[in-house]
């Protein structure tokens, strides 16, 4: 395990650190609510189904919410070290070239998820221009889930950058991730 060197992280990283680790705390909150909310959902569904009901609305909830779920908690679980990584040869490098392999992947990363936020963006804005809805019992406007997913790379591509700035200020950083 590589250790971090003994810079002090300066305010400026403490801070824009804790905004986002606020920010996707929060998002992860949401996350496990609407995890609970879909499971109520379902039960729901279940029960109704005994009885020949139905809401007519959990599979586009559901999918909607698995969707949500998994962008709203992708900052979080950067943060927190809970994505996979393969370790198994960054391990074995020496300080500079792990951190240069670093910088690669963080900067690599961080353009596809701004990539990814360009199209996304241009998604919810057209689905609001147009006013579409989807074809279900309750028509939900479509801009809010694919807001939500954009909300999601937003936090995501924020912790990147706090990471790629963690990584040229501090060091290499301690691996706190899962690893195989």
């Amino acid at each position: 395990m590589v250790q971090r060197r003994s810079i002090q992280e300066p305010a400026w990283l403490g801070l824009i650190g804790g905004i986002s680790s606020t920010l996707n705390k929060t998002a992860a909150t949401v996350a496990a609510t609407l995890l609970v909310m879909m499971v109520l959902l379902i039960l729901l569904e279940i029960v109704l189904r005994y009885f020949s009901r139905s809401t007519f609305m959990a599979d586009a909830l559901v999918g909607h919410g698995v969707a949500a779920t998994t962008f709203l908690a992708l900052g979080w679980a950067l943060e927190r070290g809970s994505m996979i990584r393969i370790s198994v040869v960054t391990r074995r490098l020496r300080p500079a070239p792990r951190f240069a392999t670093e910088a690669f992947t963080i900067v690599a990363t961080e353009i596809l998820v701004l990539c990814l936020m360009y199209y996304q963006w241009r998604s919810v804005s057209k689905l609001w221009i147009r006013g579409s809805v989807s074809q279900h019992y309750f028509p939900i406007p479509l801009w809010i889930p694919e807001a939500i997913f954009f909300i999601g790379l937003v936090l995501l591509a924020l912790q990147l950058l706090v990471r790629l700035c963690r990584l040229g200020v501090v060091g290499v950083e301690k691996d706190e991730t899962l690893t195989i």
